[in-house]
């Protein structure tokens, strides 16, 4: 009897030598700290998880310690239910249900907290922005009542509609650039020149208000930039007393500043 045991038990290893291959395996998850740098080599396994980062890694080759990220490690629970208790050793801290619109879930270090519902969830917005980020209404900032040409401008709190600065302050000759729409000329003790922009396509219908409120009696020069004139074919406005001239830019092929004060 001992003989015959023997005699299979020697068979059987004959058998598993002589196919290796049905001993060979590549099962598991090996898990690392940190993008992996060993050689799976043929029985070792290909995948890989960072279990500090949550991303999982693919190796393609058993040769060599070439690794592929795979993204964030996303575990499935069974059911249409929300998460539980906390990810254990080695569990992701990224979950994902089986709803009808699977729910996906992100846990925060206390709680579980939704991140998504499968692209049907909806996002919480206010008057700034529009759409609930889902195909049919993607997000968007809204236009909470802008013009046309108006830009962003941070009021502290929110983003807003606006012109641009409110105004720059001059007492010398500058020109003005299309971030500002109001030019305040203090007092002065000589002739100084104003430069408007360029009237052109991208300036077309933009106003600039310039104001003279300085207690002298030199003038301010208007110069739409020596390219444009004025509509009535004026090359250059002066303005001496406090008052305010405003230009607009019309642009139809040509540009031409219009004026009142």
């Amino acid at each position: 009897m001992r003989h015959t045991i023997l005699f299979a038990l020697i068979s059987l290893s004959f058998n598993l030598l002589a196919q290796p291959n049905n001993i060979k395996f590549n099962a598991g998850v090996a898990y690392t700290v940190g993008p992996p740098t060993f050689k799976p080599m043929s029985t070792g396994s290909r995948i890989a998880i960072d279990t500090v980062s949550y991303i999982w890694y693919e190796s393609l080759d058993p040769n060599t310690n070439t690794w592929i990220s795979k993204g964030a490690w996303i575990q499935e629970i069974v059911g249409c239910a929300n998460p539980v208790a906390a990810p254990g050793k080695h569990q992701s801290i990224y979950v994902t249900n089986q709803c009808a619109t699977p729910q996906f879930f992100k846990w925060t270090g206390a709680a579980w907290v939704e991140i998504a519902g499968g692209g049907g969830g909806t996002v919480t917005t206010d008057a700034t922005l529009s759409g609930d980020g889902s195909g049919g209404t993607p997000l968007k900032i809204a236009q909470q009542s802008a013009n046309t040409s108006e830009m962003l401008t941070w009021t502290g709190t929110t983003w807003e509609p606006s012109w641009g600065n409110p105004y720059t302050f001059v007492t010398s000759g500058a020109t003005i650039t299309t971030a500002v729409n109001t030019i305040l000329i203090g007092t002065i003790v000589a002739n100084i020149t104003i430069g408007l922009p360029t009237c052109n396509a991208a300036n077309d219908q933009k106003t600039f208000e310039i104001k003279k409120n300085g207690a002298d009696i030199f003038g301010a020069i208007i110069d739409p930039a020596g390219s444009e004139t004025f509509y009535d074919g004026a090359a250059t406005k002066t303005i001496y007393s406090p008052i305010s001239l405003n230009c607009t830019c019309r642009f139809s092929g040509t540009g031409v500043w219009f004026y009142t004060n």
